[in-house]
């Protein structure tokens, strides 16, 4: 009897077990690994003689090897974006005029806030014909379309080498063609970076980023950003101190991206320069900027100040990673030079006490206040009244010049009121007041038109 039995339930177990094997069809996608030996990265495992593509997730067709292989994780600076012309984004590569056509081609933009309020979008086609549209950011105001090509050419490159010049020849009377060296400077913040630099010799189409249509200043460089979703893949170097790029702000200004340079200061006709000095002096390595943090104690000395993107910084960091100075290279070359300056402790202004003494020699500093007290009413008026200067040691560029900054102020006993902030250029003797409604810097008779 107990034998009998056993014979029943054996019975049953063998239907049960041919049931189940026959309840999964062949070939249909079940989600089931029913042989061992098939690919264990899809749904359609159970089918050995198809697999599935691990980049794009699509079956295909065909043998499969005896062992599953592991699906590669994502690359992280893998482009996540096509530009508008339907082309797939890959890194930068400039070696050859392929590589060179490839890179140019999409929707590019510049913006200049501390020159004025005029953009430009730029679109360029594989075709290399662009399209250059100019307008105010504040009135949506269109400055002038333009229609063109690209072409290359030489410069000092060599014959074998890639093209170191490209021509913009528009079809308008005015801006008939114009010549640019041209540099890939970073990415940072899903955009990458390219900067133009007029070799001088034609009337370029992006003066009109100047604002001033009567002004004979040429911009010495156009940095130009297009969205490609690129990531940077660096590491914020902890408790270091270095020089770096500054490229943009952060989310609510808790962070910087900056681009770590090996910056040495030019010294005046040291050397010849080949190309514009303005594309020689930050030698970017690397062309990738990180995201830093700043030390919440430290973030209103840092985004409290004027920070000029494509400009080199000094900067230090703590053992996480977190920026705790950050102050212009040119002002921390200044420092160097006047080690015995008195600086207030946690402040990168130079003490009041030290016009007229080791801030500057005294005939810079003669001529910034002759500038300052003869060239204009305003500022004098304000000393009238008991108003003071600070002078910090810091230059600031504008309109491709470097200009000495100061501020006015009520000097208390224990702090001194930033109230206005000018800019000088001793060499044409311009006057600038920083706009805080503009975010820009604006000539005297701009500010009070």
């Amino acid at each position: 009897m107990k034998v009998g039995r056993a014979l029943v339930v054996t019975l049953i177990c063998m239907v049960l077990l041919t049931n189940c094997a026959k309840s999964i069809p062949e070939g249909k996608d079940t989600g089931v690994a029913s042989n061992p030996s098939a690919s264990t990265d899809t749904g359609d495992a159970s089918n050995p003689s198809a697999s599935t593509d691990t980049e794009t997730g699509t079956p295909v067709s065909g043998d499969i090897d005896t062992e599953a292989k592991p699906v590669k994780p994502p690359v992280a600076n893998k482009p996540l974006h096509s530009n508008g012309d339907g082309m797939q984004i890959s890194p930068a590569d400039l070696s050859t005029e392929q590589g060179i056509r490839e890179y140019l081609v999409g929707d590019w933009f510049c913006t200049n806030e501390y020159m004025s309020t005029i953009a430009v979008n730029m679109i360029v086609t594989k075709d290399l014909t662009v399209q250059l549209s100019f307008y105010d950011t504040l009135t949506n105001e269109s400055k002038g379309k333009y229609k063109g090509d690209i072409v290359f050419s030489r410069m000092y490159a060599a014959s074998e080498d890639p093209p170191d010049l490209l021509t913009i020849e528009l079809d308008d009377d005015e801006y008939i063609e114009a010549d640019f060296y041209f540099k890939h400077m970073t990415i940072y913040d899903g955009k990458r970076v390219m900067s133009l630099f007029p070799t001088g010799s034609e009337n370029s189409v992006f003066d009109i980023l100047t604002g001033d249509s009567n002004s004979d200043y040429m911009i010495e460089e156009i940095m130009l950003e297009k969205v490609t979703g690129e990531i940077s893949q660096g590491k914020p170097r902890k408790n270091d101190e270095f020089y770096a790029v500054f490229w943009g702000h952060g989310i609510k200004y808790e962070s910087l991206w900056i681009d770590d340079v090996p910056w040495m200061p030019l010294e005046e006709d040291s050397f010849a320069l080949i190309y514009p000095a303005a594309m020689t002096d930050r030698e970017i390595e690397g062309h990738e900027s990180i995201l830093y943090g700043i030390d919440p104690d430290e973030k209103l000395e840092i985004v409290g100040d004027d920070l000029f993107k494509g400009d080199v910084y000094y900067v230090e960091t703590d053992i996480a990673g977190n920026i705790v100075k950050f102050i212009s290279a040119d002002y921390k070359k200044f420092l160097d030079e006047n080690p015995d300056l008195d600086v207030e402790e946690g402040s990168d202004d130079v003490d009041s006490d030290a016009i007229g003494s080791d801030a500057i020699d005294n005939e810079t500093k003669d001529l910034i206040f002759d500038i300052i007290t003869n060239d204009t009413d305003e500022i004098q008026s304000f000393l009238d009244i008991g108003m003071s200067i600070l002078f910090t040691g810091e230059t600031v560029r504008i309109d491709g010049e470097n200009c000495y900054t100061l501020y006015l102020g009520t000097d208390h006993e224990d702090s001194f009121v930033r109230e206005k902030q000018y800019a000088v250029n001793i060499s044409t003797r311009q006057i600038y007041l920083y706009s805080f409604v503009y975010d820009s810097w604006l000539t005297l008779d701009e500010a009070y038109e």
